[in-house]
């Protein structure tokens, strides 16, 4: 039986790349979305997901308070927060509110997967989920990652990072819907990724996508 899993993030392309990822996933069924913490907050408990992936900054209520009162009315979901801050202090209020596991913005794919199938299994406490993350600085197309990619490429990167169609993104770059596609399995065979889920992670990863709390926790 998969585990279930709820995915709150005020950024919709975050979280839509989130959700299309983990249905990718035989393990994982996603139950249900949120845009803001008070929208987290009534879903779990209507809907009792077994994980949580949490933002920190979203409006009407921010992830921090939200997990505290998920935690408080629903012992059985477990919450990893997902943010761009790491600082001890930081990460302490995180722990005190009653996360269960805590992944940087520029966590990988698969760290995520494991982190929620490790706390969705029963580990009670993540190894290194709730430690501060070293702080990394990177500017947009200055990462080894992105290094590999023509500039063609990671244009299209970006551009498959937003909701827009390959016929949208094909005019808007000035070029045919099959040149699109030639570029699309180029970018995916560099970057060692197979499907659009993937791109919208790695361009979050990369800073090709504003990821930047508009609502400070």
């Amino acid at each position: 039986m998969p585990f279930r899993i709820l995915v709150a993030d005020d950024h919709e392309v975050v979280r839509r790349g989130l959700c299309a990822l983990l249905r990718n996933q035989p393990e994982w069924e996603v139950c249900g979305e949120a845009a803001d913490g008070r929208e987290a907050v009534v879903r779990v408990l209507s809907l009792k997901p077994d994980v949580v992936i949490m933002d920190i900054g979203m409006p009407n209520l921010n992830g921090l308070e939200a997990t505290r009162q998920i935690t408080k009315e629903s012992l059985k979901c477990k919450v990893i927060i997902l943010s761009s801050y790491s600082d001890d202090e930081y990460v302490q209020q995180l722990t005190d509110a009653g996360a269960s596991g805590y992944l940087a913005k520029d966590a990988t794919p698969a760290d995520l997967c494991d982190a929620a199938a490790a706390l969705a299994g029963g580990t009670r406490n993540l190894v290194g989920a709730l430690e501060p993350a070293a702080p990394r600085t990177r500017s947009a197309g200055s990462s080894a990652v992105l290094a590999v990619l023509s500039p063609r490429e990671l244009e299209v990167l970006r551009a498959l990072a937003t909701d827009a169609g390959n016929d949208v993104i094909a005019r808007h770059l000035g070029i045919s819907g099959k040149t699109l596609r030639n570029h699309i399995r180029s970018t995916y065979h560099q970057l060692g990724i197979y499907d659009r889920a993937h791109a919208v992670i790695v361009a979050v990863r990369e800073g090709l996508v504003d990821v930047t709390p508009r609502h400070p926790a």
